[in-house]
């Protein structure tokens, strides 16, 4: 048998070789296609879950978990108000807030009465539209809320909730209006005093001293004339 190897032309070795690169770069991209378009799970978001605290928390960060706390569970997870659907996401023997024991307002009830409708305290106007400025929110919620212990909390938390529900409102509170600068008044300065004319001086030395030249002129006039008669 002939063992001669078998020898191809170096051009044929060129072409096998770009066959198989293209092949397995063929497969991979396939393969990345394939990673690509596989379909990624929908998170799942826990309405219900404690509000994460940033690196550096802001007022409003604060004041999120101040609502957690004290607002979420009649106002709502974004501040909808208490509606069917954020009913519906608690568990369900907690979904009737009216329910007999509970928050009906009957004799017996454990906790607090809750009114049948809650509007939303996030959003555009007219939420929050009674308030002007954030102080007045701030106010307001000091003594009024949480309706079962007006008050309770401190000034840090009212102002950070408050913080919360101002910012995710979209509200700034207006610039202060700044009075005019009054320009002051000029100095008063005394008004001139007209100085009283002088008096005039006295002609009498004048006078006396003519009469006194005249008379010493007359009596050497009349010695004159003597001396020469």
């Amino acid at each position: 048998m002939d063992q001669t190897p078998l020898h191809l032309p170096r051009h044929r070795w060129l072409v096998i070789g770009l066959f198989f690169a293209v092949g397995w770069l063929c497969l991979g991209f396939d393969r990345n296609v394939a990673a690509g378009q596989a379909p990624q799970p929908t998170p799942t978001i826990d309405r219900l879950a404690t509000p994460a605290m940033p690196l550096s928390p802001q007022p409003a960060d604060y004041g999120r978990q101040v609502y957690y706390l004290n607002c979420m569970p009649c106002h709502g997870d974004v501040g909808q108000g208490l509606t069917d659907e954020w009913r519906n996401v608690w568990e369900e023997d907690h979904r009737n807030c009216w329910a007999s024991g509970c928050h009906g307002g009957r004799a017996g009830d454990e906790g607090f009465p809750v009114p049948r409708t809650i509007p939303a305290v996030i959003g555009a106007p007219p939420v929050l539209g009674n308030f002007q400025t954030s102080e007045e929110l701030f106010e307001y919620l000091k003594q009024t809320h949480p309706p079962q212990r007006p008050g309770v909390l401190s000034d840090t938390d009212y102002h950070n909730v408050t913080a919360l529900l101002w910012q995710d409102s979209g509200r700034t509170d207006p610039e202060p209006t700044l009075s005019p600068t009054p320009t002051p008044a000029p100095a008063a300065h005394p008004a001139p005093t007209e100085s009283a004319p002088a008096a005039p001086a006295s002609l009498w030395p004048l006078v006396v001293g003519l009469i006194l030249i005249a008379g010493i002129t007359l009596v050497a006039i009349t010695r004159r004339g003597r001396s020469v008669t």
